[in-house]
């Protein structure tokens, strides 16, 4: 919003004196704001104070609409005037709005001229289309100001471009090396799931083997067991038939029987008798 100050005088003998009534505003033509908002070709009264003075707020004009006042309205001096309101930030008088066309929105002072006055080169630029005969001209620092917000614009889109770049790229470098690691990783489990393999076969074999080795000591120890009891029953055998006492006749001298020896012994002098048969011995048992 801009302020606009309003003082109105009328003459005098030796002065001016302070002039009362109301003032009507309205915008001309509807439009649609910064916000989008519809604003519909309204009107608003304000009344001059006691001192002929009266301070309002109003929009700052746009090319799609001026302000329409009514000075001194529903009175004989009515007069009706269509202004330009800059958007401002310090408070602007009334007398130095800039009067226009009601129609064209173009200056009073311009009407008839070939001389177009508007604030931006794109407008300067539409308008010379529309009016090829018409010398349109803008405010060379707005539109410097214009075009230095827009490349600090893109200058802010570019760095942050480059920034969601910067970060994509990390964010793809983290993945790959998360990728590498899972990959190793998975490897490395590959390595250690053959190695278990071939372990657990290691010592299924080694468990195979030793059952082997135990099935055969068994046998063995089995055929050892019963080729001693065979040996120690032989013994046995041969023991019981040694300790059998020879008969006193009927062996020859010399000869062996079962396990004894007979011998007879002569001497001169002495009467041949037997000896006596002596008690097989064996060895071992």
């Amino acid at each position: 919003m801009t302020q606009i100050h309003i003082s109105i005088r009328k003459p005098k003998t030796g002065g001016l004196d302070p002039v009362t009534g109301t003032l009507r505003f309205r915008p001309v033509r509807r439009h649609f704001d910064a916000a989008k908002n519809l604003i519909i070709a309204a009107s608003f009264d304000a009344n001059l104070s006691e001192t002929g003075e009266l301070t309002v707020d109003l929009l700052p004009t746009t090319p799609a609409f001026v302000w329409q006042v009514v000075e001194l309205a529903d009175s004989p001096q009515a007069y009706t005037r269509y202004v330009e309101v800059p958007d401002s930030q310090a408070r602007v008088e009334y007398a130095d709005l800039v009067e226009v066309d009601a129609a064209t929105f173009v200056p009073k002072d311009m009407t008839g001229s070939q001389l177009l006055k508007v604030r931006t080169q794109s407008e300067a630029e539409t308008l010379s289309a529309q009016y090829p005969d018409v010398l349109v001209f803008f405010d060379e620092t707005a539109t410097t100001m214009k075009a230095a917000m827009a490349m600090s614009t893109l200058e802010s889109i570019t760095a942050e471009a480059q920034t969601n770049a910067a970060l994509a790229r990390s964010a793809m470098l983290s993945a790959q090396s998360s990728a590498d690691s899972a990959t190793a990783t998975q490897s490395d489990l590959n390595i250690l799931a053959s190695n278990a393999n071939t372990l657990a076969a290691s010592v299924a074999n080694d468990s195979q083997t030793v059952a082997d080795t135990a099935n055969a000591v068994a046998a063995k120890g089995e055929w050892a067991s019963a080729t001693i009891d065979s040996t120690v029953q032989a013994v046995k055998d041969k023991a019981e038939a040694a300790t059998t006492v020879l008969p006193s006749t009927g062996t020859t001298e010399g000869t062996t029987d079962t396990g004894t020896t007979e011998e007879t012994t002569e001497e001169p002098g002495k009467d041949s008798t037997p000896a006596k048969a002596k008690k097989a011995t064996v060895k071992g048992a």
